[in-house]
């Protein structure tokens, strides 16, 4: 089992970003032991200070993960074919537990979400966009974004979704929930309805997001789910026994149509677009 993911910016924890994404896709699909290699390249005219600093945060990164990772030496160098530096990983997964069962033979299932929507999204705001954040929040602010660093990778929402019997677990990732619920459309051959209200979006999320008219629910995810079962408020309490906490944000449909609800007014999911962090660049 493998997975790739490239991630752009101007932070130094690119790698771990990219990590994250192949890390809980690969977890997902019932990988339990990873190992991973990163290409770095950074503009032509960007001083190699910075690529160096990427590589060496890509060495020291394996040892303060929540899993093991073995890790290959990066590689990487000047590109005149970049604008902004990027990280290119490809990580390697061992099965160790049975896949996700397919939803198409369930009649009935909820759909629940598991972590935060645009967490991992607003994390990279906050470092891309450092000086204003100090410039316009609080530090107890700033603390409380920076205490969420670690949730980006969901391997425990993994394992406590296997050992709760949630049949279908589904990485979030680029795109955001709104493309993560597309996707489980598309897998399941089913419509779906969610309500907008319901899906987690921490507070700081919200702030930062709409500092830079930034939609939370199409802005990448790494670190949430998106689960289905056959009672979801069942299914949330065998989550918490498993200090999992999920919400029921919605269900599967027998017919075609993909719905999201607003309180009282209702609306056709639109066909997944860019993914809402590209919004930082194109304002400069």
């Amino acid at each position: 089992m493998t997975e790739t993911a490239i991630v752009y910016g101007e932070q130094g924890d690119l790698g771990r970003y990219a990590l994250a994404h192949c890390v809980n896709a690969l977890a997902a699909g019932g990988a339990e032991e990873f190992s991973a290699k990163a290409v770095f390249q950074i503009p032509a005219d960007q001083e190699n200070t910075f690529l160096y600093e990427l590589k060496k945060k890509w060495r020291k990164m394996a040892e303060d993960l929540p899993f093991f990772l073995d890790i290959s030496e990066p590689e990487g160098g000047k590109c005149p074919a970049v604008t902004l530096p990027c990280a290119l990983v490809t990580a390697a997964g061992e099965p160790g537990v049975k896949g996700p069962e397919s939803p198409r033979r369930r009649e009935s299932m909820d759909i629940l979400v598991a972590g935060h929507a645009g967490l991992e999204g607003m994390l990279r705001i906050s470092e891309e966009r450092r000086g204003l954040l100090r410039r316009r929040f609080a530090p107890s602010f700033l603390r409380l974004v920076e205490s969420a660093q670690d949730r980006v990778f969901g391997t425990d929402i993994v394992r406590g979704a296997r050992r709760a019997g949630i049949p279908v677990i589904h990485h979030v990732g680029a795109g955001g929930v709104f493309k993560a619920l597309w996707d489980l459309a598309a897998v399941t051959g089913r419509g779906l309805e969610a309500d907008l209200k319901k899906i987690p979006v921490r507070q700081e999320t919200i702030e930062v997001c709409e500092l830079f008219h930034i939609n939370p629910y199409q802005l990448t995810s790494a670190g949430c789910f998106l689960l289905a079962a056959p009672d979801g408020e069942e299914a949330a309490e065998r989550l918490a026994r498993q200090q999992v906490e999920a919400w029921v944000i919605g269900r599967l449909r027998r017919d075609n149509d993909k719905i999201i609800r607003n309180g009282e007014d209702a609306r056709f999911l639109d066909r997944p677009g860019m993914d809402e962090i590209w919004k930082l660049w194109q304002e400069e």
